[in-house]
């Protein structure tokens, strides 16, 4: 057993999967020497890095594989393997996890195809092997997948390709868990070209036993693992998947994470405005910032940051200020533009700063930001020597996060600028990231020999760096926020499937909850909305009140701005008219105050199957569908989580400027709270608008709809 992958007890929630990261004993069952025959591919490649494993092929008929005594069956080895790899067509699998299991092998890796992948019939296969590994209490990854290489044994238990093109497997501390076979490949692959190595690259296929979720487990525990790297398209359990993520931060090791595929949240009802905003990976993007993973886009972008991360985890930006030293200064501007539209700045150095680069820089180099040094910098032996002084004092300004080196041509002394580079990461306190798309191979050498990862394009390192802001960002603990004790039982008795509680309704229980709404009551008669508008006095909002409607201002069923007795006569009649028109019985009219908004939010909360209750905030009004600003959290929040949250939509960056978010945040926090108590399968719990005017929040409409009990 390797030790770097420390033994803690697994419980029910992952499975053990050591023995497939660490065996020390390999059989292949299926192997031969015929030409396409996967089995035997890995026989060789266990031969060709020097793998200490020990392997035994299984075939009948057949005396040697790859050099290596071939035995006839699992029952004729000469010990218990540690590992089984199942070389064989789908449908012997099942068969021999069966033998496997009657000698005491309890791991393995099926990689054969034509099973869920494949269809009803395919999907039949997997359940029954499923069933099998369970009975037999059998570990397998896949089936359909290229399996597992640990580069430090080594241990190549795949048929990879990609291992023909390399004399070596070249060790390193991200390991990687994927879906794709094909991904996970080419990612080690890559790595492999630019001189950089991983730990694991493992593929899980179609996760018929064991899952992304048991090995992001696994590398939190491995020493050997630094960053986990992280390709996924879904997940059977998202409670398991984002317990082992969080235990990855706990452990402050760094996932990053490519999540495929577009998800729609479980919020699909058409009723709430909250199904078209929750949609889409939204959920998934809450779950991934809620546990300090970093989502990137591309294969690129994931090899990009875990590169970075791998080199220099140990500084991380402290704001999100980018100084970037450049020779030339087209580049530095354009990489200006590029910060600002990732959430990045590039604050001008301060005058202290200045003052003291005044004698350490060319006279004609530009010390504002970005710092152009020009090439006098590098070139003239007159300022050569106080180069490294200048680069101490760019880090050192308190407006500067991260310091970005941009290099390009220079002709002569790339290896003696590289090696600069790397003696300035080393001592500077705070990240550096550097890139150089013309980078010759000495510099590449000297960078490689210092784990200084080099960016190939300037583009490719601002997005680097606002990953490393974001991650740092998440990491500041937010305090534990709890669920509400909130009788929902009393609230909404035994409802039924596609239960919709309306707004009058809906407003009695937030209000029960402690949460501030909009005075108002329910009228069934004229005269009582008549005595209800003179009651609340000023301006009043009439709303029909009808289950079969939510939308009532796209169905015309609201007027604003109701202030005399024959107004409230007139719209009264002219609702019920509507209502007819439609087609729809009202409950009454629903007659509330009118308040000073200031801005409106959409406040809501649903239930994701994965994930449980998340909420979603977004702009409110008519603004809702309109425009695209919406932000998911997983519930219950506290304050401040909120508070950030919030600060994340345009609608309160913009309109909300100088206003005091703590009301906001309370309000958020305490209504989270009470939603993630809500004790249905499926539901949305949906206040649109929610009036924030910086001193006051109020909730203005409510709506619940009841979609599971």
């Amino acid at each position: 057993m390797d030790a770097n992958l420390r033994q803690r007890p697994v419980g029910d929630l992952f499975t053990d999967v050591s023995a497939l990261l660490a065996p020390r004993t390999v059989a292949v069952i299926g192997a031969s020497d015929e030409p396409g025959n996967v089995g035997g591919a890995a026989v060789r490649f266990f031969g060709k890095f020097r793998s200490p494993c020990t392997v035994w092929p299984v075939s009948r008929g057949r005396t040697s594989v790859g050099g290596l005594a071939c035995h006839p069956s699992v029952a004729d080895l000469p010990g218990r393997a540690d590992l089984a790899i199942l070389a064989v067509p789908a449908r012997a699998v099942a068969t021999v996890v069966r033998d496997c299991a009657a000698v005491g092998i309890r791991a393995g890796i099926a990689w054969a195809g034509g099973f869920a992948e494949g269809g009803e019939p395919g999907a039949a296969l997997q359940a029954a092997l499923a069933a099998t590994c369970h009975d037999t209490g059998f570990a397998l990854l896949g089936p359909n997948c290229i399996g597992i290489i640990d580069t430090h044994a080594p241990m190549p238990a795949s048929f990879a390709s990609m291992m023909l093109s390399f004399d070596r497997l070249l060790p390193g501390n991200i390991s990687m868990v994927s879906q794709s076979g094909g991904l996970a490949t080419m990612a080690l692959a890559l790595a492999q070209r630019q001189g950089c190595g991983f730990r694991y690259m493992v593929s899980t296929g179609n996760e018929a036993v064991v899952g992304v979720a048991d090995f992001i487990h696994a590398f939190a525990a491995d020493t050997a693992t630094k960053v986990i790297a992280v390709y996924l398209e879904g997940v059977r359990d998202g409670a398991q998947f984002r317990r082992a993520l969080l235990q990855a931060r706990a452990a402050g090791k760094p996932a990053v994470v490519i999540k495929a595929g577009a998800t729609m949240a479980s919020a699909a009802a058409a009723a709430a405005h909250t199904g078209a905003l929750a949609g889409e990976g939204r959920v998934w993007d809450a779950v991934l910032r809620d546990c300090a993973a970093i989502q990137v886009r591309s294969l690129e972008e994931l090899l990009d940051v875990a590169l970075q991360l791998s080199a220099d985890l140990g500084r991380l930006p402290q704001g999100r200020g980018v100084a970037a030293v450049t020779f030339g200064g087209g580049s530095g501007v354009l990489s200006a533009d590029q910060c600002d539209r990732v959430g990045l700045t590039m604050p001008a150095l301060s005058a202290s700063t200045r003052d003291a680069l005044a004698g350490l820089v060319p006279p004609i180099a530009s010390t504002r930001n970005p710092v152009d040094l020009t090439p006098m910098a590098y070139l003239d032996p007159t300022w050569l020597p106080r180069f490294p002084k200048s680069l101490d004092t760019i880090a050192a300004d308190p407006g500067i996060g991260t310091v970005f080196f941009q290099l390009g041509p220079m002709a002569s002394g790339d290896a003696a600028m590289a090696q600069a580079v790397v003696d300035f990461r080393a001592r500077c306190p705070k990240p550096v990231v550097a890139a150089w798309p013309l980078a010759i191979d000495a510099a590449q050498e000297r960078a490689q020999a210092g784990s200084l990862y080099l960016l190939s394009e300037y583009g490719r390192a601002v997005g680097v760096i606002a990953r490393l802001a974001e991650y740092a960002e998440a990491l500041v603990p937010a305090a534990a926020a709890a669920v509400a004790d909130f009788d929902w039982a009393a609230a909404v008795p035994a409802p039924a499937a596609g239960t919709v509680i309306a707004e009058h309704a809906c407003h009695a229980i937030l209000a029960s909850a402690g949460l501030a709404v909009a005075r108002g009551r329910l009228a069934t008669t004229e005269a009582e909305a008549i005595a209800i508008a003179a009651e609340i006095g000023g301006p009043v909002a009439m709303k029909g009140i009808s289950p079969a409607v939510t939308h009532r201002a796209a169905a015309g069923l609201l007027a604003l701005g109701i202030v005399s007795t024959e107004a409230v006569r007139e719209t009264w009649r002219m609702l019920c008219g509507r209502a007819a028109a439609l087609g729809v019985a009202l409950d009454g009219v629903y007659v509330q105050q009118i308040v000073n908004a200031g801005v409106e939010l959409l406040v809501s909360a649903f239930r994701d199957p994965q994930f449980g209750v998340m909420l979603s905030l977004g702009a409110g009004g008519t603004m809702t569908e309109l425009i695209d600003d919406v932000t998911l959290v997983c519930a219950p929040v506290d304050a401040d989580t909120a508070r950030r949250a919030l600060r994340r939509l345009r609608s309160v960056q913009k309109r909300g400027e100088g206003m005091d978010i703590g009301p906001l945040a309370a309000f958020v926090a305490r209504f989270s709270a009470v939603a993630a108590a809500a004790p249905w399968s499926r539901f949305v719990l949906e206040v649109n608008p929610v009036a924030w005017n910086g001193a006051a929040v109020v909730a203005l409409d409510g709506l619940l709809i009841i979609e599971q009990p």
